[in-house]
């Protein structure tokens, strides 16, 4: 899809009954807002009506997909729908639902909007609630669900995490978590990425030749884990080697046989079996690394 009108996508859905996954979890006041690929917004307790709504071409595969700076392309939701969410249901035949936090495009083209981007975190709480509920009803049977975070998008989640915000959420919630060229720091990550417990499997891709994540400054997860505690819940995959920059999660970004099955097969829902033939891979802290080669 090529957006040439960014305005005229965006659309304010019908809006549904809000559905809550327990009575003991109140709405979260929160500016963040869902947004299907042809523009449609959606509060983030309407996320079962966002995903139906996203599955109208029969797409067995749904991506939510938190995004991160924004400068250029107009800002967010339209950046995102004119560049990633198209390449993203093109390259992986996925339905993508996006979660937009306000204030990514803070202080363009050199400010770093960290508090805008952890304000958010109740955001993909209540997402992640509605989500439950919507599961829980009997929705959603038949389809692959991968959770998705970029550059600062990890922000987001990480305050999320830290108010426990996965807690009584079913642990196959989505088949995989991918926290891709997070910006969050590196050093203390183990104890907000322990609590990703709505999967069966957490991915953190790293990647020391991110020019983006050097600009942000030093110690970003999604450059390197050297030297930093790892989270046991984590699997990390590092394509160091492939010679690539930031927006690798997208097909467009990516280089190798190996780093391109790695996404089509997380990026699908599907479980991801690392053989020799794409790297080695090291143990620490109870956690695993795999260094892809680059090929």
């Amino acid at each position: 899809m090529v957006v040439s009108h960014h305005l005229a996508l965006i659309r304010r859905a019908p809006t549904p009954t809000p559905v809550q996954a327990d009575a003991d979890w109140p709405p979260i006041a929160t500016d963040a807002k869902l947004y299907t690929s042809d523009g449609q917004a959606y509060a983030v307790t309407e996320v079962g009506a966002a995903i139906d709504h996203a599955l109208r071409n029969q797409a067995d595969n749904v991506i939510l997909y938190v995004h991160g700076r924004a400068c250029g392309g107009g800002g967010e939701p339209m950046k995102s729908l004119g560049e990633a969410v198209p390449n993203m249901e093109a390259g992986y035949s996925a339905a993508v639902v996006m979660l937009v936090w306000p204030g990514a495009d803070d202080s363009c083209p050199l400010g770093f909007p960290e508090a805008k981007a952890r304000a958010s975190g109740g955001g993909i709480t209540q997402t992640l609630r509605s989500f439950a509920a919507y599961k829980a009803q009997g929705h959603g049977a038949g389809v692959k669900f991968t959770f998705i975070t970029h550059s600062m998008g990890s922000l987001v989640l990480e305050a999320s995490a830290l108010a426990n915000g996965s807690a009584g959420l079913p642990t196959n919630l989505f088949e995989n978590i991918i926290i891709n060229s997070g910006a969050s720091a590196a050093a203390d990550h183990a104890t907000w990425a322990n609590a990703l417990t709505f999967a069966p499997v957490a991915f953190v891709t790293v990647n020391d030749g991110d020019n983006v994540l050097r600009l942000a400054g030093n110690g970003r997860l999604g450059r390197s884990v050297d030297g930093a505690t790892l989270a046991p819940r984590i699997t990390y995959v590092d394509f160091t080697a492939n010679n690539v920059n930031h927006a690798y999660y997208l097909p467009s970004g990516q280089k190798g046989d190996g780093m391109k099955a790695f996404y089509q097969t997380v990026m699908n829902g599907k479980p991801f079996v690392f053989t020799g033939a794409a790297g080695t891979q090291e143990q620490r802290n109870g956690a695993t690394i795999y260094h892809f080669n680059g090929q």
